[in-house]
């Protein structure tokens, strides 16, 4: 394997590691609220290394692609929704933030099927 596959591999497993810790920083934060646990970091990054793993060994079910795009589209959208409802501090109130989550993150998979 050359170098430049090394690195490729490498980034694909440091971009899943950020695009998908940014959705769990949210979901985390929601749940936990303003305490920080000495878990967190390994909830928030864990599944995004796993997923980036299984990229870059082609062994994930679908494109790397369609990961960056609903996990970043699906945060973009959750996010705004959130400001535009009003809902910060998202720890009081989890419960509508993980509706808004999961709609949003419907929304991303739809759009990147369409894509």
């Amino acid at each position: 394997m050359s170098l430049a596959d090394q690195f490729e591999r490498v980034g694909v497993v440091v971009g899943a590691v950020l695009l998908v810790a940014l959705p769990l920083s949210l979901a985390v934060d929601a749940v936990v609220g303003p305490a920080t646990p000495w878990w967190q970091l390994l909830v928030v990054l864990a599944p995004g290394f796993v997923v980036g793993w299984a990229a870059a060994t082609d062994d994930l079910p679908v494109a790397y692609g369609s990961v960056w795009f609903v996990c970043f589209a699906g945060y973009v959208l959750s996010v705004a929704t959130i400001s535009l409802l009003e809902l910060v501090p998202v720890y009081e109130h989890t419960t509508s933030v993980l509706v808004v989550l999961v709609a949003s993150f419907a929304v991303a998979v739809v759009a990147d099927g369409y894509r």
